[in-house]
């Protein structure tokens, strides 16, 4: 597990807008305590798991960082495009810490799982597609895949933990429309969940170029040496 793993669920479960640790605070929350580059260099505290991997503990609860050096502390800043209650909504009233902890983590690997395997079988998902980046950040949030199909028309790629829930339609919308307004030309997209409810189903009708794709968790099984 990463040293950094319980700063997601520590950040899912505070439901400020804002929240503001100092350096210090955070030596409390990150194993073995914040490195020196994180209490000197802004490039740390970039907000992209593709040049920072440690930054994607924070953009997984949904927010993004601003560190402030004087004052020896950073400013979570929860991301409006990023509906967190998918993580965590279900049990954050009725369950300890503990719970929420081992829920989100759950949750997150999963998803981690999941964009590990499409990316090795990008082909399987949609034959001719590439790569381009992954948790690629925008002004709209953060998409999980962003690749390029066989005719070169920019594919989004949103993966989610489980079923789809219809928040997750905005999600797409909003990312087509900042792309197709970056590119000139609308792009497609394919959210990737365990299944969808009717109403997603529907939902999912009224945005062009959108891809629905299910998936499955298979178990292997073989007997360990003792």
């Amino acid at each position: 597990m990463s040293r950094y793993a319980q700063l997601t669920p520590f950040l899912v479960s505070k439901p400020e807008a804002q929240i503001t640790l100092s350096f210090d605070d955070l030596d409390k929350v990150i194993a073995g305590g914040l490195p020196a580059s994180g209490r000197q260099y802004h490039a740390w505290w970039a907000n992209n798991a593709s040049s920072q991997p440690h930054a994607k503990f924070w953009l997984d609860a949904g927010r993004r960082a601003s560190p402030d050096f004087k004052n020896k502390r950073v400013t979570f800043t929860l991301d409006a495009s990023v509906d967190t209650s998918e993580l965590a909504a279900a049990v954050v009233d009725e369950s300890t810490h503990q719970d929420l902890t081992e829920y989100v983590e759950s949750s997150l690997s999963l998803e981690r799982d999941l964009e590990d395997q499409i990316v090795s079988h990008l082909d399987i998902l949609e034959p001719g597609l590439t790569l381009v980046s992954r948790q690629e950040s925008s002004d709209v949030g953060r998409l999980d895949l962003l690749a390029r199909d066989a005719e070169g028309r920019t594919v989004i790629i949103e993966l989610k933990a489980g079923e789809a829930k219809d928040s997750s339609i905005g999600q797409i919308a909003r990312y087509i429309g900042w792309y197709g307004e970056k590119e000139g030309t609308a792009p497609r997209a394919i959210l990737v969940a365990s299944g969808f409810a009717e109403p997603v189903r529907w939902a999912a009708k009224a945005i062009p170029g959108l891809k629905l794709v299910t998936y499955r968790v298979q178990f292997a099984f073989e007997e360990a040496t003792v």
